[in-house]
């Protein structure tokens, strides 16, 4: 299954939340993405709406979305932040959606009503964090031994964070830069890492996936939901380039390598500065204790 994108359905949202009026704003418990013009179901998040049900699957494609009885809108691969927004509302009201079940002809349609509910499984709120913020000091699991591992083992160095997964297609460009960056910029070394991390269910799946690649220039580690949650993210794959000192210099920016390199010329501009002020001879021989 090819899928361009991906979004995670929650409970609560900074986006769109000033459209409730106070209400507590929920969800049905699906997970987005897009597979050609259409939506389609990627999982269903438990304990929620969509999995009490038992009637809505992954695979199953989303034709249209309906406020409890207002008239249906039509939703396709394009307009899939507007279907997310739509399934979002407050607590307790229904959503219609109208599915074609997976596998199942396009005549095949079928109408599902959820009432909203509040959800426990939830990545982030979308509102991702802002320059100058401490990163969160995250959990994570190399894939390469199974050890457990924090990001403030590598303060110190400029971290590039990517979080992926293995069936994300927009995140497969985004791994296949990364592992040619060694390769193109030989003045990171020692000076920046590359974190790969994936949010797969499994570590397997992301540990199998990198030796069918062959992909072996990062440093890949597996993280919980905590960790999208800590970093605010709601959709992948996305981006955070880290500073020395563990503060966020930027989040998805246009062009990493761009920021990164900035980062690294900030920093010898620094020592260089430092190195001439102590070659500098000191006016009339002064000496300074």
């Amino acid at each position: 299954m090819k899928i361009f994108k991906y979004l995670a359905l929650t409970s609560w949202l900074i986006a769109g939340a000033g459209e409730v009026q106070g209400d507590e704003l929920a969800g049905v418990g699906v997970v987005l993405g897009a597979k050609g013009t259409n939506i389609v179901v990627i999982s269903i998040i438990p304990d929620s709406p969509a999995a009490a049900q038992k009637n809505i699957h992954a695979g199953d494609l989303i034709m249209a979305v309906a406020q409890d009885k207002e008239p249906a809108v039509q939703v396709q691969s394009g307009k899939l932040a507007q279907a997310v927004a739509m399934i979002r509302g407050p607590k307790g009201t229904t959503v219609r959606l109208t599915i074609v079940p997976a596998g199942e002809d396009m005549s095949r349609v079928q109408v599902l009503s959820f009432v909203r509910g509040e959800l426990k499984a939830l990545w982030g709120d979308g509102v991702l964090l802002p320059k100058g913020s401490k990163a969160p000091d995250i959990e994570m699991v190399a894939l390469s031994n199974g050890t457990p591992e924090r990001l403030s083992d590598y303060e110190g160095k400029i971290v590039l964070l990517e979080f992926w997964a293995t069936w994300c297609e927009p995140c497969q460009i985004k791994m296949a830069e990364l592992q040619g960056y060694a390769g193109k910029y030989p003045a990171w070394k020692d000076k920046v890492v590359l974190i790969t991390a994936s949010v797969d269910d499994n570590q397997n799946a992301a540990i199998k996936y990198f030796k069918k690649k062959g992909w072996n220039q990062t440093h890949d580690v597996w993280v919980k939901t905590d960790a999208l949650k800590a970093y605010r993210i709601e959709g992948i794959p996305a981006a955070y380039v880290i500073d020395r000192q563990g503060r966020i210099v930027a989040a998805n920016p246009e062009d990493l390598p761009e920021i990164v390199n900035l980062e690294i010329q900030t920093k010898q501009g620094s020592e260089d500065n430092d190195d001439d002020q102590v070659k500098a001879p000191r006016p009339n021989g002064e000496k300074r204790d």
